[in-house]
Formats: C-alpha cells, structure tokens, sequence
C-alpha cells in the first residue's frame, strides 16, 4: 500500500539570479508562491531554477494536496535559509506563510491533528493507537477548497453541534475509544451532506450494517467518501474484503486506505 506524501526540491537548471524560479507541475503555483514570499521574508536572495514538487497526492479530491504543496515548499526553503533553525521555528515559519495562501489542515504532525482550519493553528495532537482501515470510493469530479467555500456559506444554525461534536471527538481519541470516534464521524458527515452531499452516504450507510463498520467518514470538501473499520476487528481482512466486493458491486470503485497514527510515547 503506497503511503501519501509530498516532497520539494529545487533544481538548479540556471544559476543566474536574474533569471525566475518556475515550478514544475506549472499549475503548482502556490507552491511557487510559498516559497518566494517566504524567500522574502527571510531575506533571502533568489535564484534561478526549478521548484519541482513530487507528491502522488490527488488534486482537490479531499487530501490536502495543496496544503501539502504550500508546506513542502516553504520547509524547503527553510531548510535552506537557515538550515541549523530548530524544528518548532521552522514549522512556524511554514505555517507564516500557509495562511496567508489558503484554509489548510495542520499537516506537521504525523497523525491526527485538530486544527483551526482558517488559519492552521494547531489545536492538539493526538497520539492515538486506533489502527482504522478506510475503505473509501471516490464520487468522481472536484472540489476546488476556495471555491467551496465561498460559493456554499456555512449554516451558523450548525456551530453549536459541531462544537459539542468537537468536544466528544476529543475526549474519544485522548481515550483511543475508535468506535466512538467513528460515530462521531458518522454524525458529522451526516450533518455536512446538505453542504456537499455525498451520493454514496445511502449505500454506505447499508454496507455499513451488512458489514460492521464502525462508522462513515467523507471528505467535507472533497469527492471521497468510507467505511470505518479498526484492525481489533478480529475478522477484520473479512469485512475489507466482503465490503470491497459490495461496493463493486454497486458500481463503485472502492480503495483501502490506513491511518497514519502518532502513538503515545
């Protein structure tokens, strides 16, 4: 199973500090736009060349992927402005200049983080031993976060069940109580379907008793949308697979997807 995951570079095609620095993928502009203004703030010369991003990360499916961008551009640069900076400054630094572009998710941490999503400030990390598998389809098409955002407002009428949802989320993960976790995330995506329906949250919702699933989760500004399961399952191989054939089933194409947890030290 490949693990999701961003990385830049730079190539040096032209020494010249004349000459720009492009991107390549070219529609990575903000990735581009990252790392030049956070050249600027470090005051930093610049250089020709080519800011290369090599990520297999889906565009505007729910991944992240630009967030991943903006931040694997700007810890690059980092790096190489000031490469003795601790940690923590060089991940405030990024986080400087991933606000200033876009709502993103906390990325830095490497596994769940609640974020404040307008402007990435970390809330908590948790440290997690849940081992969920997702198995997950893609409803087709794109959700472009800005875009999304603007054109679909948000349900004040919501805050306050999102909130007290937000507050049973955070005692389930401190408690790794997963199956908890996953009706939460039932609810939620429940909630948000009249914001971006998910066509599949029907057929789920069966396959989620046939099967066992703890819960369903989707994108909330994404096209993917799954079935909760935790490897404690005793026949948990079982249900993937039994879930899997269902949804081929049904028509749709189904993928498997682990969670990348941080575990208690």
């Amino acid at each position: 199973m490949e693990e999701l995951r961003c990385q830049a570079r730079i190539r040096q095609e032209n020494r010249s500090e004349a000459a720009p620095l492009t991107v390549r993928p070219a529609d990575r502009v903000k990735a581009l736009h990252a790392y030049t203004s956070l050249l600027a703030d470090l005051r930093q010369r610049g250089h020709g060349g080519v800011l290369e991003i090599d990520s297999n990360i889906p565009v505007a499916k729910g991944h992240a992927s630009s967030t991943s961008d903006i931040l694997a551009s700007a810890l690059l640069c980092v790096s190489e402005a000031c490469p003795d900076i601790p940690e923590a400054a060089a991940h405030a630094l990024a986080l400087s200049v991933a606000r200033r572009l876009e709502y993103g998710d906390y990325l830095l941490h490497p596994g769940i983080a609640a974020c404040a999503q307008r402007s990435q400030r970390l809330i908590t990390a948790y440290h997690t031993d849940l081992r969920w598998t997702i198995v997950g389809v893609d409803e087709g098409g794109y959700v472009h976060t800005e875009d999304f955002h603007r054109e679909v407002p948000e349900d004040p009428g919501k805050a306050e069940v999102y909130a007290q949802l937000f507050d049973e989320l955070d005692a389930a993960l401190r408690a790794d109580d997963g199956p908890a976790a996953a009706r939460i995330a039932t609810r939620s995506a429940e909630l948000h379907n009249d914001r971006l329906p998910k066509k599949s949250l029907s057929d789920l919702t069966a396959l989620q008793r046939d099967f066992g699933a703890h819960g369903i989760c989707v994108a909330h500004s994404g096209t993917l949308a799954g079935l909760i399961f935790s490897r404690y399952q005793s026949d948990h191989d079982e249900r993937i697979a039994g879930c899997r054939a269902a949804l081929d089933a049904r028509g749709y194409t189904g993928s498997t997807f682990t969670l990348k947890e941080a575990r208690r030290p």
